[in-house]
């Protein structure tokens, strides 16, 4: 390939070659950028990697002893006996603002726990009108992840003391009360 600036063909090829280079360029910088902006954005939505999802889970292996020669077969007297623990008492279904009081049109984030359901159950997310009104969807839904845990958020302009809670495939969850104002 012929450089030279002296020949016309090295020119246009000089030319050709500032070109590709600068596309290139141009290129990884845009790859670059959108990239970071993607992760970012990513981030920003709550959505974030799951370390154990890709880390393979821990296998308990089993122990064998064998007795030695010198052990008698019975344990001795002063052996004491094995204990049983309690089994663990169930998780409780919880549900939780943010915060207790917003502004109008702030941010209120929301998360809770259902132990009875597994991952990928859609909650539908109430709010109830008057204290001791029916409940009323609001339109928003939040999806159960492993353990049953779960959050979401919303923005609502209209004040008042407002009791909200989640509801789906059986599962109602506890409410809690914020006041928007």
């Amino acid at each position: 390939m012929d450089l030279s600036s002296e020949s016309a063909d090295g020119v246009r090829n000089r030319l050709a070659l500032k070109i590709v280079l600068g596309l290139v360029g141009v290129g990884v910088a845009l790859g670059l950028i959108f990239g970071f902006a993607g992760a970012t954005a990513m981030r920003a939505l709550g959505f974030k990697s799951d370390p154990s999802a890709s880390a393979p889970a821990p296998t308990p292996t089993a122990v064998t002893e064998t007795p030695s020669a010198d052990e008698p077969d019975d344990p001795s007297p002063t052996t004491p006996p094995p204990t049983t623990e309690p089994p663990d008492k169930p998780k409780e279904p919880r549900f939780e603002a943010s915060s207790d009081a917003v502004a109008p049109g702030e941010r209120i984030e929301f998360k809770g726990r259902a132990p009875e359901l597994g991952a990928g159950s859609t909650l539908q997310v109430q709010r109830r009108e008057e204290p001791d009104g029916e409940w009323s969807d609001f339109p928003v839904t939040a999806t159960t992840r492993k353990g049953g845990t779960f959050s979401t958020w919303i923005v609502t302009s209209r004040t008042g003391s407002w009791e909200f809670r989640v509801v789906g495939d059986g599962f109602t969850s506890p409410s809690a009360r914020v006041e928007i104002g």
